[in-house]
């Protein structure tokens, strides 16, 4: 409740202080060399988000999570639901040193810590070259984001938010290069459809990127690359495996309209990538009596047109396969109360994403938009249960209506 109030007071002192500008904004009178030494500013990114589902698995999903579709669920029924829990508060400080160096300072709440609780999604400081702190981690590309009303994004974009250091520099006007150490994140022991026997164990090791850019006026075309070690708890015996990724994307502007895309794959990198983050997936025991690193691909590519001054669409074309080979033992739930146990066999996800919308901006700062989602998953099982030979393949597809409005000041 005490967080609530305080949420609420800032968003009311925001709205009393703004007027018509789009920030609150502080600019300090004292100078050096005829630049302020302090700016602040506190900004609102409020968002209305509804959504109807016509089918499929997601009904209890407030993103359209392609792989969280429940293939061997029975329920279709249509579900309606609107919150406000997207809505984002950003607060920035820069502070320009005697020097003449100037370090800039960044923290966002959302309110997406379940049932409206506030989270915060970032906490930085960037300076001369650096960047320390919480933000998108530099194995993604942090410019692309597809202009949808659906939050989950296309499968195997990287979209993940972690601490880290990066140092990043020019090699001339058009390269630019970035290595990061990223905050040890572990993803392979929460139990969803996979359920190895794997506990977890203290990280020590932190996950490593390198990234170069190529940036021009039209846009940029950027490649970058994952190395981790991630240590495991198998059988009471400590070990660990490598995991390793590859992500090339881009973005192309002609005026207001913008092609974008993104290509990823590797090797125990699932805990980056959008729809299979957070399930478990980075690792699995095979029959060889160790953990090997699960293989994914996949990728994603938007195009948003600007046909008329107030009016635009988005189109959006994603796919993610990822799969477990010579796996030991996986027990997949068929129910809430009813599982199913596969021994040694492989099992082979393929999830597929489409959506197309229309947008209005009836002034700068406010957008309204109704969109068509739709999903598919589809998992084969090849292996042994209950002790005879089973090779199943079971799929389905998920469509949900998005609306709503967005509006930063």
């Amino acid at each position: 409740m005490k967080t609530k109030l305080i949420t609420f007071t800032l968003l009311i002192f925001c709205l009393s202080m703004s007027g018509q500008d789009r920030f609150l904004t502080y600019i300090s009178k004292d100078t050096i060399a005829g630049i302020p030494k302090v700016r602040g500013s506190i900004g609102v990114n409020l968002k209305l988000n509804g959504y109807y589902d016509f089918f499929g698995g997601l009904q209890n999903s407030e993103t359209f999570n392609v792989g969280a579709i429940d293939v061997f669920g029975t329920d279709d029924s249509d579900n309606l639901k609107v919150d406000l829990y997207q809505t984002q508060i950003h607060m920035e400080a820069s502070v320009l040193t005697k020097s003449g160096k100037m370090v800039n300072g960044v923290v966002e709440f959302d309110f997406w810590g379940g049932n409206g609780q506030m989270r915060l999604r970032k906490a930085y400081v960037e300076f001369d070259h650096w960047v320390i702190g919480q933000t998108f981690v530099p194995y993604g590309d942090a410019e692309l984001w597809p202009n949808i009303m659906e939050w989950e994004g296309p499968p195997s974009g990287i979209w993940v938010r972690e601490p880290f250091v990066s140092y990043h520099n020019n090699i001339n006007k058009n390269w630019k290069y970035t290595l990061a150490f990223i905050a040890p994140t572990v993803d392979y022991d929460k139990f969803g459809e996979l359920e190895p026997i794997l506990n977890e164990t203290n990280q020590t090791t932190p996950d490593f990127t390198v990234a170069i850019k190529y940036q021009k006026n039209w846009g940029h075309l950027r490649l970058s690359s994952i190395v981790r070690n991630v240590k495991y708890s198998y059988l009471d015996k400590q070990s660990s495996f490598m995991g390793y990724g590859l992500a090339f994307s881009g973005i192309y502007i002609h005026q207001k309209n913008n092609l974008q895309f993104q290509l990823t794959g590797g090797k125990g990198v699932a805990a980056y990538n959008t729809t299979i983050q957070g399930f478990g997936y980075d690792g699995f025991p095979t029959i060889h009596g160790e953990v090997d690193a699960t293989p994914s691909l996949g990728g994603w590519v938007s195009y948003e047109w600007f046909y008329a001054p107030k009016f635009h669409s988005t189109l959006v074309l994603g796919y993610t396969q990822y799969f477990f080979e010579d796996l030991s033992r996986s027990v997949i739930s068929t129910s809430p109360k009813e599982s199913i146990t596969l021994i040694n066999g492989t099992v082979n996800n393929r999830h597929n994403y489409g959506i197309i919308n229309l947008m209005y901006d009836p002034f700068e700062g406010l957008t309204f938009g109704v969109e068509l989602d739709y999903g598919r998953k589809k998992m084969s099982m090849d292996g042994f249960i209950d002790g005879e030979y089973n090779n199943d393949v079971k799929s389905r597809d998920a469509m949900r209506a998005s609306f709503g409005c967005m509006y930063s000041f």
